[in-house]
Protein backbone atom coordinates (compact mmCIF):
# COMPACT_ATOMS: atom_id res chain seq x y z
CA UNK A 1 0.00 0.00 0.00
CA UNK A 2 1.24 3.40 -0.86
CA UNK A 3 1.40 6.24 1.93
CA UNK A 4 -0.82 9.22 0.41
CA UNK A 5 1.67 11.62 2.20
CA UNK A 6 5.12 10.41 1.15
CA UNK A 7 4.66 7.91 -1.50
CA UNK A 8 6.58 5.00 -0.05
CA UNK A 9 5.42 1.54 -0.68
CA UNK A 10 4.46 -0.01 2.52
CA UNK A 11 3.31 -3.77 3.24
CA UNK A 12 -0.61 -4.08 2.90
CA UNK A 13 -2.55 -3.62 6.65
CA UNK A 14 0.11 -2.08 8.45
CA UNK A 15 -1.80 0.72 10.13
CA UNK A 16 1.31 3.40 9.71
CA UNK A 17 3.83 4.36 7.00
CA UNK A 18 7.18 2.90 7.89
CA UNK A 19 8.49 5.89 6.46
CA UNK A 20 6.81 9.04 7.82
CA UNK A 21 4.59 7.52 10.19
CA UNK A 22 1.21 8.67 8.75
CA UNK A 23 -1.57 6.96 9.83
CA UNK A 24 -2.65 4.36 6.91
CA UNK A 25 -5.09 2.56 8.85
CA UNK A 26 -8.37 1.29 6.84
CA UNK A 27 -7.12 2.83 3.51
CA UNK A 28 -6.81 -0.50 1.90
CA UNK A 29 -10.66 -1.61 2.91
CA UNK A 30 -12.27 -2.15 -0.18
CA UNK A 31 -15.07 0.65 -0.77
CA UNK A 32 -18.10 0.37 -2.64
CA UNK A 33 -18.07 3.85 -4.72
CA UNK A 34 -19.37 2.98 -8.79
CA UNK A 35 -21.08 0.80 -10.32
CA UNK A 36 -24.45 -1.31 -9.09
CA UNK A 37 -23.03 -1.48 -5.25
CA UNK A 38 -21.88 2.15 -4.78
CA UNK A 39 -25.52 3.26 -6.33
CA UNK A 40 -26.92 1.21 -4.01
CA UNK A 41 -25.16 2.25 -1.01
CA UNK A 42 -24.12 6.33 -2.03
CA UNK A 43 -27.24 6.88 -3.50
CA UNK A 44 -30.94 8.31 -1.95
CA UNK A 45 -34.28 6.81 -2.09
CA UNK A 46 -35.45 9.95 -2.84
CA UNK A 47 -33.43 9.69 -6.14
CA UNK A 48 -35.56 6.67 -7.08
CA UNK A 49 -38.69 6.64 -8.75
CA UNK A 50 -40.77 5.56 -6.13
CA UNK A 51 -44.52 4.89 -6.20
CA UNK A 52 -47.58 6.91 -5.37
CA UNK A 53 -49.53 5.29 -2.73
CA UNK A 54 -53.12 5.01 -2.80
CA UNK A 55 -54.19 6.28 0.24
CA UNK A 56 -57.36 5.33 2.84
CA UNK A 57 -57.98 5.92 5.99
CA UNK A 58 -58.56 3.68 8.78
CA UNK A 59 -62.14 3.90 9.02
CA UNK A 60 -62.48 3.44 5.02
CA UNK A 61 -63.75 0.11 3.71
CA UNK A 62 -61.33 -2.38 3.13
CA UNK A 63 -63.42 -2.19 -0.66
CA UNK A 64 -61.70 1.34 -0.99
CA UNK A 65 -58.23 0.45 -0.74
CA UNK A 66 -58.91 -2.93 -2.77
CA UNK A 67 -60.40 -0.71 -5.60
CA UNK A 68 -57.46 1.82 -5.44
CA UNK A 69 -54.98 -0.84 -5.53
CA UNK A 70 -56.64 -2.54 -8.76
CA UNK A 71 -57.23 1.20 -10.35
CA UNK A 72 -53.80 2.20 -10.09
CA UNK A 73 -52.29 -1.57 -10.63
CA UNK A 74 -50.04 -1.46 -7.51
CA UNK A 75 -49.70 -4.25 -4.23
CA UNK A 76 -50.31 -1.47 -1.40
CA UNK A 77 -52.22 0.81 0.27
CA UNK A 78 -50.95 3.59 2.91
CA UNK A 79 -53.61 3.97 5.70
CA UNK A 80 -53.32 7.84 6.75
CA UNK A 81 -55.31 9.54 9.24
CA UNK A 82 -55.14 12.99 9.49
CA UNK A 83 -52.11 13.40 7.59
CA UNK A 84 -50.31 10.54 9.26
CA UNK A 85 -49.60 7.47 8.61
CA UNK A 86 -51.01 5.02 10.72
CA UNK A 87 -50.67 1.64 8.77
CA UNK A 88 -50.21 -0.39 5.64
CA UNK A 89 -51.92 -2.88 3.44
CA UNK A 90 -51.04 -5.24 0.79
CA UNK A 91 -51.79 -8.06 -1.87
CA UNK A 92 -51.11 -10.35 1.28
CA UNK A 93 -53.34 -8.70 3.22
CA UNK A 94 -56.00 -9.09 0.69
CA UNK A 95 -55.52 -12.83 0.74
CA UNK A 96 -54.40 -13.61 4.00
CA UNK A 97 -56.78 -11.22 6.32
CA UNK A 98 -59.68 -10.45 3.99
CA UNK A 99 -60.25 -13.42 1.69
CA UNK A 100 -59.42 -16.06 3.57
CA UNK A 101 -61.69 -15.18 6.74
CA UNK A 102 -64.39 -14.69 4.54
CA UNK A 103 -64.47 -10.77 5.77
CA UNK A 104 -66.89 -8.65 3.92
CA UNK A 105 -64.67 -6.05 2.58
CA UNK A 106 -67.40 -3.53 2.02
CA UNK A 107 -68.16 -3.34 5.59
CA UNK A 108 -64.80 -4.01 7.05
CA UNK A 109 -62.77 -0.82 8.05
CA UNK A 110 -59.34 -0.67 7.17
CA UNK A 111 -58.43 -0.35 11.03
CA UNK A 112 -58.88 -4.58 11.05
CA UNK A 113 -56.68 -5.51 8.49
CA UNK A 114 -53.68 -3.32 7.83
CA UNK A 115 -50.81 -3.69 8.88
CA UNK A 116 -50.27 -1.13 12.01
CA UNK A 117 -47.16 1.47 12.36
CA UNK A 118 -45.54 0.28 9.44
CA UNK A 119 -41.92 0.83 9.15
CA UNK A 120 -40.94 4.30 7.60
CA UNK A 121 -38.10 4.73 5.36
CA UNK A 122 -36.11 8.22 5.37
CA UNK A 123 -36.09 9.44 1.36
CA UNK A 124 -32.29 9.86 2.50
CA UNK A 125 -31.82 6.29 3.40
CA UNK A 126 -29.82 4.56 0.77
CA UNK A 127 -31.42 1.89 -1.31
CA UNK A 128 -29.53 -1.25 0.19
CA UNK A 129 -31.36 0.13 2.94
CA UNK A 130 -34.74 -0.66 1.66
CA UNK A 131 -33.04 -4.19 -0.05
CA UNK A 132 -32.07 -5.07 4.16
CA UNK A 133 -35.45 -4.57 5.03
CA UNK A 134 -37.27 -5.94 2.31
CA UNK A 135 -35.02 -9.05 3.09
CA UNK A 136 -35.01 -9.10 6.63
CA UNK A 137 -38.68 -8.62 7.47
CA UNK A 138 -40.31 -10.52 4.60
CA UNK A 139 -41.70 -6.78 2.89
CA UNK A 140 -42.94 -6.34 -0.41
CA UNK A 141 -43.73 -2.48 0.35
CA UNK A 142 -41.86 0.03 2.47
CA UNK A 143 -43.40 3.70 3.11
CA UNK A 144 -40.79 6.40 2.41
CA UNK A 145 -40.65 9.47 4.25
CA UNK A 146 -39.52 13.13 4.40
CA UNK A 147 -39.78 13.99 8.27
CA UNK A 148 -43.35 12.90 9.16
CA UNK A 149 -45.10 13.33 5.62
CA UNK A 150 -45.30 10.57 3.22
CA UNK A 151 -43.78 10.81 -0.18
CA UNK A 152 -44.21 7.50 -1.59
CA UNK A 153 -43.47 3.61 -1.25
CA UNK A 154 -40.56 1.68 -2.23
CA UNK A 155 -41.37 -2.08 -3.97
CA UNK A 156 -39.37 -4.71 -4.91
CA UNK A 157 -40.19 -3.67 -8.65
CA UNK A 158 -38.69 -0.25 -7.75
CA UNK A 159 -35.55 -1.50 -6.35
CA UNK A 160 -35.15 -4.24 -9.64
CA UNK A 161 -36.09 -1.11 -11.89
CA UNK A 162 -33.35 1.02 -10.47
CA UNK A 163 -30.85 -2.11 -10.43
CA UNK A 164 -31.70 -2.57 -14.29
CA UNK A 165 -31.18 1.50 -15.25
Amino acid sequence: MRCPDCGTDNIEGVDACEECGAGLAGLDLPEASRGFGGRLLNDRLGDLDLSTPVEVSSSAPVLDAIEGMRRQRCGCTMVVDDGALVGIFDERDVLSRVARPGIDPAKTPMSRVMSPNPLRLSAEDPPAYAVHCMVAYNFRHLAVVEGERLVGYVSVRNVLNYIDS
